[in-house]
């Protein structure tokens, strides 16, 4: 069989035909449904990595026989295709594109507005005070669980487990 110009489909009828098989027969033997064996057949449903190793080992082949079958039918399609080849034309190579990350002019100014704030109120707040600012942490569920084990008879907390 000439691999180069031949789609998975007709690689499989032309097995079929060798053997004298139909759709039905092969895929009570591969454990297949018949209609997804039809597909590939047909060349309607891509032939997967699972039904590569079941056709390989029916047929006493590789399973990269089907999938470079496959492969190679996937890339013509894909190369005959005009919108993705619209679409290639867009696309930068690597040596041109700039990672470098621009920030939002909104989010930038919101952002720098905040830290203004919230550093004025925190010194205000020292000056009148003597002391610095300090966050309280919010309790966590293992907190709460670790103060209700050294009470006495309480009930632990309930949550989701981690």
């Amino acid at each position: 069989m000439k691999q180069s110009n031949q789609t998975p489909g007709t690689a499989l009828k032309a097995l079929l035909k060798k053997h004298g098989l139909n759709c039905n027969r092969l895929a009570k033997a591969i454990n297949m449904s018949n209609a997804m064996v039809r597909l590939m057949v047909l060349d309607e449903s891509p032939i997967s990595v699972a039904a590569a190793f079941r056709l390989a080992k029916f047929f006493k082949n590789q399973p990269e026989y089907w999938l470079n079958l496959q492969l190679r039918y996937d890339m013509d399609k894909a190369a005959k295709d005009k919108a993705l080849a619209k679409e290639l034309k867009d696309i930068s190579d690597v040596s041109k594109y700039s990672f470098v990350r621009k920030p939002h002019a909104k989010t930038a100014a919101k952002k720098g507005k905040k830290k203004a704030s919230a550093s004025k109120t925190a010194s205000k707040t020292a000056l009148k005070t003597g002391k610095k600012k300090t966050s309280k942490k919010k309790p966590t569920l293992a907190d709460k669980r670790k103060a209700a084990a050294k009470k006495p008879g309480a009930k632990p907390a309930r949550g989701k487990k981690k």
